[in-house]
């Protein structure tokens, strides 16, 4: 009897041990802005495994704690760690873009998954909105030829033009990109 009690016990011991601990939802403060403009305030909640997933859906709880998912083609966007993420199309697709600067040249972060030869690649791609004689457009900025890009966009600021040409290389990415963006967009909010 002694040794059927030890080895129950010791039994009951491994399999709660062996059990996975059940790790708790991450919840950010972030406010979501509705189709109709109306401010919703709450918690995103943060994906477990794919980040990128902000980027195509979000899981919102609101103030009574209740989890509404929020495609982006039903809100205007969300705002979340410091940055505004847009409602926009990508690939005729809908999508939250990450918007890193506005104003005359604005710059935008998408990011997603692609699945190459069974390997999970993250994609980050930027793309620029300026308006042109009241006519909006959409370009997505290429590694090859970006300084040209950018020289392009930035034409009335000289300063910043002269800047860009004497760069030896200009890494296409969000720490290079966004500092020359919101100099460029500041010049024109000072103005």
């Amino acid at each position: 009897m002694k040794i059927t009690t030890i080895i129950s016990c010791l039994l009951l011991s491994v399999a709660c041990f062996s059990q996975s601990k059940k790790v708790p939802d991450v919840f950010e403060t972030a406010y979501v802005v509705t189709l109709k403009g109306d401010t919703l305030r709450g918690h995103l909640k943060m994906p477990k495994l794919n980040k990128h997933e902000i980027y195509q859906k979000i899981s919102f709880r609101d103030k009574t704690n209740k989890l509404k998912m929020f495609p982006p083609d039903k809100i205007k966007g969300y705002s979340f760690g410091g940055y505004f993420y847009k409602s926009a199309f990508f690939d005729n697709k809908p999508a939250f873009f990450k918007v890193l600067s506005d104003g005359k040249a604005s710059l935008y972060q998408i990011c997603f998954e692609l699945n190459e030869n069974g390997e999970k690649v993250e994609i980050h791609d930027f793309c620029v909105k300026t308006e042109e004689k009241g006519e909006e457009k959409l370009a997505i900025l290429e590694e090859k030829g970006l300084k040209k890009q950018l020289k392009d966009i930035f034409k009335p600021n000289k300063t910043l033009v002269q800047k860009i040409s004497e760069q030896k290389e200009i890494q296409c990415n969000a720490e290079t990109l966004e500092p020359y963006f919101k100099e460029f967009n500041a010049g024109f909010s000072a103005n």
